[in-house]
């Protein structure tokens, strides 16, 4: 057995592997619903950036001549329940996908100005037969791009999901792709699903929830405190069976407890095997040797390499906010606020080394991500005074902290469309509570904003609470959109691997809750969808980091602690987890 530390106040919530914009996570993905429920295509094995075609459910899919065409042959592995994972339980997915766009994470809608489609807009006919899978495109696109960004979302679901009610079968699963009764079935699937996915205490004796086709199953799971418990499921039909019994997820309030635990040493029932050093408490980052300077070394632990992740670390700042949106849609106004990270300084101070900055849309580190070589040379910009200077240069009195408009209008040289006199640069900021480092941070944030004139509230409150804030707002509700910035840890590009942007920048796309819309970026973005160019690639990449549709912030490493005698992985760049590859040693 292995009991691993939870992050402090954070927890998966949700089972079911179709997630709103609330409940899409790394931790409600990879850290918990593909242990049980695997996708259709699996990524980010030993730290790569790329497809593992072993792992997943089918193989790599095939085109037709005029690329508008795709089938798909499942491999023929197993449900714990006995039944043969199908075609027919792909077509489930994509049946729901098609009938709840406003419910999922995953939707960007289409944008007819500029031909712009999305999956499943995209998607002109759909059949299943058997292993096989058949989709036909209402246009071509980039067959990599519809792999790794379309396909890659998709999650086989069984047919014992296909119901209305605890004793009343559905038929989404069965229903012609885009038919009315699919509509109609799936929506009333969808209603009882979604509610059943965050009923925690039903997770282990739930007739949904206990069939799965992944390595492990749910053991135990407590929806109050956060722990949860897996064991092998015997039933597994993929390559890699788990070595270990059972892995214990414990939850924590704060590091500082779990850091405690750690010091008690890696041996004893109730010892963390896997956990997680605070960045207060870590040496400085030695790259050759990052297990230098350990300080847990003599109680039974090791630091392996750390995981570099496909990720972008940011804050939202929420552009669709009736007070200080009219801010955020200022370029100028963003660009200071960037300008006041200090990202460099965050990474050498805080967290000693164990970091790397965030430079734009598209990750440099680790390898694999096809970056322009505009992106490839970007560095992280702390400038307190130049953002100063962009707030006076467009009509702000920055005399004092929070600056104020004193020249409204839409003038080169003043505050900008929708911003009034009197308007104060100051907006709130919520971040994760229990992390020192990240208390700290914020202090930093608030301190090196201000001096620029910027007025940053800081809000502490627990990561479940910040990500159920983050919801996009209804222009008809503005009553519900009263958050204005968010840090919550930013975005791994995982379903959506290739970062072409229309899954998170694109307007509309269901994880930009904070409404950022840019025209142009839309046009450049269909680009990267339905070509192979690498130049168009290299457009969006170079224009967006002009834009600020958010707040970088540097990457920090996870600096993990492991029991000596555990053997680990390589690690998951997409923050996944895959305890089947662990095992102990003698």
């Amino acid at each position: 057995m292995v009991r691993y530390a939870e992050s402090p106040s954070t927890f998966p919530d949700a089972i079911w592997p179709f997630d709103t914009a609330a409940q899409i996570s790394t931790i409600n993905t990879g850290q918990f619903q593909q242990l049980f429920y695997r996708p259709l295509y699996y990524w980010g094995l030993n730290d790569k950036v790329s497809l593992d075609p072993e792992v997943s459910l089918a193989d790599t899919p095939t085109w037709s001549a005029d690329g508008k065409t795709v089938t798909i042959q499942m491999k023929p592995w197993k449900w714990s329940n006995g039944e043969t994972i199908t075609a027919q339980d792909v077509m489930f997915w994509v049946n729901m996908a098609k009938a709840e766009t406003a419910n999922s994470a995953y939707y960007t809608p289409p944008n007819p100005s500029i031909g712009a489609k999305y999956f499943p807009d995209n998607v002109a006919s759909a059949t299943a037969a058997g292993q096989t899978l058949t989709m036909t495109l209402n246009t071509p696109v980039s067959e990599s791009w519809f792999l790794d960004d379309e396909l890659s979302q998709i999650t086989p679901m069984p047919l014992a999901w296909d119901v209305t009610g605890a004793t009343s079968k559905g038929s989404c699963a069965t229903d012609a792709f885009g038919s009315d009764a699919a509509t109609t079935d799936c929506t009333a699937d969808y209603t009882y699903l979604s509610k059943q996915s965050t009923a925690g205490s039903t997770y282990t004796t739930s007739p949904l929830w206990t069939v799965v086709n992944g390595p492990w199953k749910l053991k135990s799971y407590d929806g109050t405190s956060g722990a949860y418990d897996i064991v092998p499921n015997a039933a597994y039909s993929g390559p890699q069976k788990p070595y270990l019994d059972e892995v214990d997820f414990v939850p924590y309030t704060a590091a500082t407890a779990e850091y405690a635990d750690l010091k008690a040493g890696s041996s004893g029932a109730n010892a963390i095997n896997f956990g997680y050093l605070p960045a207060e408490d870590a040496p400085v980052y030695n790259a050759k040797n990052p297990d230098a300077g350990n300080p847990l070394s003599s109680g039974g632990y090791y630091i392996p390499a750390p995981t570099y992740l496909d990720e972008i670390s940011y804050y939202q700042i929420n552009f669709a906010n009736p007070t200080v949106g009219p801010l955020f849609k200022q370029s100028y106004f963003t660009k200071a606020i960037q300008d006041t990270v200090d990202q460099q300084g965050i990474i050498n101070g805080i967290y000693k080394g164990w970091g790397y900055p965030s430079t734009g849309a598209v990750p440099s580190i680790p390898a694999g991500n096809p970056l322009s070589p505009k992106a490839a040379s970007e560095q992280a910009v702390f400038d307190t005074a130049a953002a100063k200077k962009l707030l006076s240069d467009h009509g702000w009195n920055t005399s004092s902290t929070p600056a104020v408009c004193a020249s409204p209008g839409t003038g080169a040289n003043q505050c900008g469309p929708g911003v009034v006199a009197g308007a104060k640069a100051a907006f709130s900021l919520d971040y994760p509570s229990g992390s020192a480092a990240l208390d700290t941070m914020s202090a930093d944030l608030k301190s090196d904003a201000a001096k620029a004139g910027i007025d940053i509230t800081m809000v502490s409150k627990t990561q479940n609470t910040i990500g159920n804030e983050g919801v996009a707002c209804a222009p008809s509700a503005p009553a519900g959109c009263q958050w204005q910035g968010l840090l919550f840890g930013g975005w791994v590009y995982e379903p959506d691997y290739a970062p072409t942007g229309d899954a998170l920048f694109a307007t509309g796309a269901g994880p930009n809750v904070w409404g950022f819309s840019d025209p142009k970026l839309d046009q450049l973005i269909v680009k990267t969808t339905t070509g192979s160019d690498t130049k168009d690639m290299y457009a969006y990449e170079d224009y967006i980091a002009g834009e600020q549709p958010v707040i970088y912030n540097p990457n920090p490493l996870a600096i993990a602690e492991v029991s000596k005698n555990l053997h680990v992985d390589a690690g998951d760049p997409f923050q996944g987890y895959e305890p089947e590859y662990w095992y102990y040693t003698k």
